[in-house]
């Protein structure tokens, strides 16, 4: 996106990238339907390249089996495979004119007065004016910026993904997005997203809390949960092995600082994936074209220094911050007590309209925000049937 939006302004742009083209990508593949609103330029493009499948319905699960099923006219959610999605951003990028660089691992950055120079494993070196960080979780320029030194423990999460072919594992319904809040009381979530031909399946608990209390490797707690969900009826057949990725993910919320002389960070790189659903491809999309914005601005002006481009936090805060903010503090209530999981299931699927504003605001359709008072009041409907202390714990989930 970043690399786009650059050479779309006429930026001279080189975008350098570990992997070769088409490239498969650990990620559910999951994205708010938003992201067609907000990049109306790319919607039709997206629709005639990418298979994307349109999610009209969410089951919502808590660790006691309470659930709810909320259904919506417009779609509530999209699911794509990013091996399609990232070649068709890619192929977007060169058309615009970007120039693009596969298989090029970089290992430092040097910095100079003049600009930045990116060094290769394989000994290149690539000098530019100014360089966009989006090379993700483990990424190398927000620590050669002098940024952090990578996340902690505490503030990652460790998913399992796989992507099967509907011949092998078959969703109940493949209009349905299956979700496990608190799976088995534990700090972190299942799901099961139904895609074209495929199905993107997994689990993701905090990574602190894996290693200090799961045992086994990634992929039996992976095993386990899809034998739940069949178990369940939620899915039919059998895990593949073989599409089997684990992988770590920023839940920490952003890193202090997303900009330095010469450089921006976005999407995984500076920790901007939602707190408690784990989705980070819209938000990877926003923080990229803002960060190219705000590059170009710079670029133009002839000064790359950090207080030329310390707007660009102004600009994302602005769009996804209070997002970002109120995630990681639902994250980290819901994910300290799971019961409160429960407790908000029941409440709202005695309450259609409930249902799918819960499901909304989960999936960044709707603002929490703006929406807490009508969540509150309906909430406090509960009182009436499951009495005062269940709607205590429900305003103070909210």
């Amino acid at each position: 996106m970043a690399a786009m939006t650059l050479a779309a302004r006429g930026v001279s742009t080189l975008l350098l990238d570990k992997k070769r083209f088409p490239r498969d990508k650990p990620c559910g593949g999951g994205i708010r339907y938003g992201v067609l609103r907000r990049f109306p330029a790319l919607a039709d493009y997206l629709r005639t390249t990418v298979e994307i499948h349109e999610i009209r319905k969410v089951r919502m699960e808590g660790p006691s089996g309470a659930s709810l099923l909320a259904e919506s006219d417009e779609p509530f959610y999209l699911t794509l495979r990013r091996t399609e999605f990232d070649a068709a951003l890619l192929a977007r990028a060169r058309a615009v004119g970007a120039r693009v660089l596969e298989a090029v691992r970089v290992t430092d950055l040097l910095f100079s007065a003049d600009g930045v120079a990116a060094r290769a494993v394989d000994g290149r070196v690539f000098t530019a004016r100014l360089v966009i960080g989006a090379d993700g979780v483990n990424g190398v320029v927000a620590r050669q910026a002098g940024l952090g030194g990578g996340f902690p423990v505490d503030a990652l999460a460790i998913d399992t993904m796989e992507e099967t072919e509907l011949a092998e594992l078959v969703p109940a319904d493949p209009d349905t997005m299956y979700v496990a809040y608190g799976y088995k009381g534990y700090p972190g979530y299942g799901y099961v997203f139904p895609k074209r031909r495929h199905v993107d399946a997994g689990v993701g608990f905090l990574l602190s809390f894996f290693k200090e209390r799961l045992d086994g490797p990634p992929y039996e707690h992976h095993a386990r949960f899809l034998a739940d969900a069949r178990a369940r009826g939620v899915v039919a057949g059998n895990s593949n092995p073989k599409n089997f990725k684990a992988y770590r993910l920023p839940l920490g919320g952003p890193l202090a600082r997303t900009y330095a002389d010469r450089v921006l960070v976005c999407g995984d790189a500076a920790g901007f994936v939602n707190g408690y659903t784990g989705e980070g491809i819209y938000h990877a999309m926003v923080t990229g074209q803002l960060a190219a914005e705000t590059a170009a601005d710079a670029l133009a002006r002839g000064r790359c220094g950090a207080a030329a481009l310390a707007s660009y936090e102004a600009r994302w805060r602005r769009e996804i911050g209070r997002e970002l903010a109120d995630s990681l503090r639902i994250q980290r209530r819901l994910f300290a007590r799971p019961a409160l999981v429960d407790t908000v299931i029941r409440a709202a699927a005695a309450d259609r309209r409930l249902c799918r504003l819960l499901a909304r605001v989960a999936l960044g359709e709707a603002d929490l925000r703006r929406r807490k008072f009508e969540l509150v009041v309906r909430f406090l409907l509960a009182r009436f049937r499951r009495g005062p202390s269940a709607a205590r714990r429900l305003v103070d989930s909210v």
